[in-house]
């Protein structure tokens, strides 16, 4: 049995890749790790990884082009990329904007969580510098020569009632409306 080789980027502890991969050989390229995706590129070797992982990565990077540039690098022609954002379309964005609020995980301040619905201003602030919606992901993949196999949405793991949860699970269904997103690309 062949063992899936991921390189789980910007996975702090990789406890979520570990969780979704349980059995496969996972590499953790983070900070923590002595790794930084804005300045070293992504390792390749002889045999490139199965899975590049950017688990709620792409919404932190200043430059999410050169961060397509180093994975487009790094993939052989079956590595797959899976990244997973926020959804700046989510459900509930989409009404929070309605009312004049800003949308969740959208900041205007690197140190003041301003804007939001009253719950929402007391969260830390996240450091997220883009969103993105599965559309724009789509396009800007393949700007760079990547094509999507796979786009699904994913629920919130914030914690609310019952009703929110379940609404959340349902929208899920369609990755334009869900919570956040994971998309599934190869090169062309």
């Amino acid at each position: 049995m062949l063992t899936v080789k991921i390189y789980d980027i910007g996975g702090n502890d990789g406890l979520r890749s570990r969780l979704a991969y349980p059995l496969a050989d996972i590499t953790v390229l983070d900070k923590k790790t002595g790794f930084d995706v804005e300045q070293q590129e992504i390792p390749r070797g002889y045999y490139p990884a199965d899975i590049l992982l950017a688990n709620h990565l792409i919404e932190h990077l200043w430059d999410p082009d050169s961060f397509l540039d180093k994975c487009y690098r790094a993939m052989g022609n079956e590595t797959i990329l899976e990244i997973s954002t926020p959804n700046l379309a989510a459900w509930f964005n989409r009404a929070l904007f309605v009312f004049g609020y800003l949308p969740h995980s959208y900041e205007v301040s690197h140190t003041h969580n301003v804007g939001k619905i009253s719950a929402w201003n007391k969260e830390k602030v996240g450091g997220h510098i883009r969103l993105f919606t599965p559309y724009a992901l789509t396009q800007l993949l393949k700007k760079h020569a990547l094509k999507v196999i796979d786009v699904q949405g994913e629920y919130s793991t914030y914690p609310c009632n019952l009703v929110i949860k379940v609404i959340d699970r349902v929208l899920t269904l369609n990755p334009n409306l869900a919570s956040a997103f994971r998309i599934k690309a190869r090169k062309i």
